[in-house]
């Protein structure tokens, strides 16, 4: 869920805010400065994911992970180390 609020607002309640991101996984929080957007403060889960979607590389692994599973190309991890 987004929320929406002043930097002076979260200046003051900073801990809370910080807290309520916490319990949730996919949450962030868009602070305005002026009425504009400036920064936001997201959650560790949020973070992670922006980050594995901005790796392309990683991003292409999985899709191929994704498709020799759908195809049932799947080698047992025991197989690998005969």
């Amino acid at each position: 869920m987004t929320k929406i609020a002043p930097v002076s607002y979260v200046r003051a309640h900073l801990p809370e805010m910080i807290a309520s991101l916490g319990k949730k996984k996919r949450g962030r929080i868009i602070i305005t400065r002026n009425g504009a957007a400036s920064a936001v403060l997201v959650s560790p889960e949020e973070l992670e994911t922006l980050e594995v979607l901005a790796d392309k590389k990683l991003m292409l692994s999985l899709l191929k992970a994704e498709e020799d599973e759908n195809a049932e190309r799947l080698v047992e991890h025991e197989d690998i180390f005969k």
